[in-house]
């Protein structure tokens, strides 16, 4: 089973599955410096977990979800009808070229998803993060916790794992990346990434 066909399997059951803890996810989101008029890309949007909070944080902006997820989007879709700024968009971010540029772009729950990680984030600031930009990985579990269940759950994603915090900024610091936060503990996981 590929990961697409394992994430359209469990579309449905997602947002019982799924923990959504408020206090953490502000937290995380804190770190982005969200502007209410802020173009934010939620790459992995899932059902759209975080809509809410990035709708709340930047009611005048543009937000688009992306995910590789047919069945996650349409669930998503629905969900979110009745916003206006919000957009959802099957996109592999890995292999298709995304257009638009944006102020935030966040992975939330997802990183350890991508194959080619360090050329995807680099491609992410590259092209698609406006001047001055910032890009957030973030996870509201432990790499512990993550790890341990990727590798339980389905052979598509038990190699979609989380490296300690410090190597992961080591690695995007080598290729010329401008990390300005990394850090990791047993209730979250973030990298935090500038555009110069």
């Amino acid at each position: 089973m590929s990961q697409v066909d394992f994430f359209n399997s469990i579309a449905k059951d997602w947002d019982n599955i799924i923990e959504v803890n408020e206090g953490k996810i502000n937290y995380l989101l804190s770190k982005l410096n969200i502007k209410e008029d802020d173009t934010i890309l939620d790459i992995g949007t899932g059902t759209g977990v975080l809509i809410p909070f990035l709708t709340k944080l930047s009611p005048n902006g543009l937000i688009k979800g992306v995910d590789i997820s047919k069945g996650m989007l349409d669930i998503a879709r629905d969900k979110f009808k009745h916003i206006s700024n919000v957009q959802f968009e099957l996109c592999d971010v890995e292999n298709d070229n995304l257009l638009d540029k944006y102020d935030k772009i966040i992975l939330y729950s997802m990183y350890p998803h991508l194959e080619n990680k360090t050329r995807t984030i680099v491609n992410l600031v590259e092209h698609n993060l406006k001047e001055h930009g910032i890009l957030m990985i973030a996870h509201s579990s432990s790499r512990e916790f993550l790890n341990n269940m990727h590798k339980r759950t389905d052979d598509s994603v038990s190699d979609s794992l989380l490296m300690e915090v410090n190597e992961q900024r080591d690695i995007f610091i080598n290729v010329g990346l401008n990390v300005i936060e990394a850090f990791e503990s047993d209730e979250m996981y973030y990298v935090v990434i500038q555009k110069d």
